[in-house]
């Protein structure tokens, strides 16, 4: 097993794709359950509780977003390990291949 294959494995192992959209599904759902929080609140006309509501929903965008980024990135990372292990697997039949030729 060579080194990018250790890291794919280690990457694969922390899961951390799944982990972050977990808490993504969870800020989506407390998202849904502040929008009719919020509905309540403006229908029963209590401008403090709506405007406490907006707030959290913009920090719940932040986080959810950020979290996005995140995922994206880890991706990313995924796709480069995969470039890697491709990339080190030439590298190894090429010089296997050379030395075959030498023997």
């Amino acid at each position: 097993m060579n080194y990018s294959e250790k890291v794919e494995e280690t990457v694969e192992f922390a899961d951390l794709s799944n982990k972050v959209q977990s808490i993504i599904d969870y800020v989506r759902a407390e998202v849904s359950k502040l929008e009719g929080e919020r509905e309540y609140a403006i229908r029963n006309n209590e401008h403090m509780y709506h405007q406490a509501i907006n707030n959290n929903m913009k920090e719940n965008y932040i986080i959810s977003s950020t979290l996005l980024a995140i995922r994206r990135d880890i991706e990313n990372m995924h796709d480069d390990i995969q470039t890697n292990i491709k990339q080190e697997k030439n590298a190894l039949s090429e010089n296997f291949g050379e030395r075959s030729e030498n023997a």
